[in-house]
């Protein structure tokens, strides 16, 4: 059986829908953005690649118990069209072809 971790990496490289759960969530704290429902994420993520290119995402640390994982992921992005769910309503003159690495925390 293949650990938490090694199943989000699988997620990385090819991203599905079935992955997420029915109920799950995404929150972008800083933003105070959330979005609920599998479907929902799953078409938040895709409008998303829309305003935003990821470059890279490097898992860092991984804290993985039978029930649960806690991700520490590096992120690097490239603003295409706007801030996305990271910097909404920011004026795209200041972000466009904007290359940035960030930290990403992810808890299942």
């Amino acid at each position: 059986m293949s650990s938490l971790k090694e199943a989000y990496q699988s997620y990385l490289a090819n991203p599905n829908a079935s992955a997420f759960a029915a109920d799950g969530s995404i929150n972008y704290i800083t933003t105070l953005t959330t979005v609920h429902k599998a479907d929902a994420i799953a078409k938040h993520l895709e409008a998303q690649q829309r305003s935003l290119k990821k470059k890279n995402e490097k898992v860092l640390s991984a804290t993985e118990s039978d029930h649960g994982l806690c991700l520490e992921i590096e992120t690097t992005i490239e603003f295409l069209t706007g801030g996305g769910a990271y910097l909404p309503g920011l004026d795209d003159n200041f972000l466009i072809d904007q290359v940035v690495t960030f930290p990403v925390q992810w808890k299942d």
